[in-house]
């Protein structure tokens, strides 16, 4: 029981480490019950939402910054809290050309 339980824990570790440091590929994959199948489930869709979100956010930058096409939209389903208020904020972006923000030549 407490092998398993270890290789439980280090496995989640494994996957929040690797997200802290920038790896949204990373899922926990091993078998698990009870509060741990809790946590691993609420761990790998923290990575999903975090993974669409910065897919999202990417994708609107590009297109601001090399296609110069204003007004974009980031589309990320199911976020709450901070993440809904970023894609948010990534919305309100400019959609008309300012001097901060011109139209590209």
């Amino acid at each position: 029981m407490c092998s398993s339980l270890t290789d439980q824990v280090r496995s989640i570790a494994t996957v929040t480490t690797a997200v802290a440091q920038g790896d949204l590929t990373r899922k926990i994959e091993i078998q698990v019950e009870g509060e741990m199948a809790t946590l691993k489930t609420t761990v790998n869709s923290m990575v999903d939402q975090l993974s669409a979100f910065a897919s999202e956010v990417t994708r609107v930058a590009l297109e601001v910054g090399t296609q110069g096409i204003l007004g974009g939209q980031a589309r990320v389903e199911g976020v709450q809290g901070t993440w809904a208020d970023l894609t948010l904020n990534v919305n309100v972006s400019p959609r008309t050309p300012t001097p901060q923000c011109p139209v590209p030549t």
